[in-house]
């Protein structure tokens, strides 16, 4: 088959997408794009993805519900064109399924109901590799061109699951270091409560704050909350020592 999009439909469909990524990246709505520009551009009937990120289950997304619906039953199967992409790497064409019914049986069947005998999928790499098949289902298999067009989908697709990996490292890195400034905050506050109530100095109320937590198994944080809300009573450290 020739790619029938125009180059301007091109243009459009990798701005789209590029905006999505400097914009902010949903990792599945954005995969969700590259399929649905994949149905548009190439010329299949449907299209799905089937990605991982780090140690969690496989995901899917799709252009519509019936690409979705395929690639989630796929995934119950021992085999599959998804599957075998992510496995070897290498892109999967098959211009009529019903030829291979020992090859993936199960997902043979399932196309067939559907109406659609042709499949084509490419693997979706990121920085460590294979992390996602994307596969054009139905109509006829793309030509040449439409395999390049295809990659280069492939290819904006692992880079949005680059940076959506990437956004979200920092975003846990700024939550923790937002939870340890809030924990730093609340001690010293403590510290400097028990420091006035006792008439001691700031650094002998934090050593008996931090040997109250130990002795009591409490976090820190948690112990200089209850300083600051009055709901914890410490010895002095005179006496905390003798006891």
């Amino acid at each position: 088959m020739a790619v029938s999009a125009a180059g301007t439909d091109v243009a459009a469909a990798f701005a789209e997408l590029t905006e999505t990524l400097v914009s902010g990246i949903d990792i599945d709505k954005y995969l969700a794009d590259v399929c649905r520009h994949s149905v548009g551009l190439i010329g299949a009937d449907t299209a799905a993805v089937v990605y991982t990120t780090g140690q969690d289950p496989a995901r899917v997304t799709a252009a519509d519900e019936r690409g979705h619906r395929l690639a989630v039953r796929s995934l119950e199967a021992t085999a599959s064109p998804w599957a075998e992409c992510l496995v070897t790497g290498t892109v999967i064409s098959v211009a009529d399924l019903t030829a291979e019914s020992q090859r993936w049986p199960w997902f043979e069947q399932l196309a067939s109901q559907a109406g659609l005998r042709a499949i084509t999928v490419l693997p979706v790499r990121s920085l460590t590799g294979v992390a996602g098949a994307l596969a054009l289902v139905g109509g006829p298999v793309p030509d040449a061109r439409g395999i390049q067009l295809a990659r280069s989908l492939c290819d904006a697709a692992g880079y949005g699951m680059v940076l959506a990996e990437h956004r979200s490292r920092l975003e846990a890195a700024v939550s923790q270091l937002q939870l340890a400034l809030s924990s730093r905050i609340v001690i010293e506050q403590a510290k400097g409560i028990l420091a006035e109530r006792w008439k001691v100095a700031p650094d002998e109320a934090f050593r008996t704050l931090r040997r109250h937590a130990r002795t009591t198994q409490r976090r820190l944080a948690d112990v200089a909350h209850a300083i600051i809300e009055g709901t914890a009573d410490l010895l002095p450290p005179d006496r905390a020592w003798r006891k």
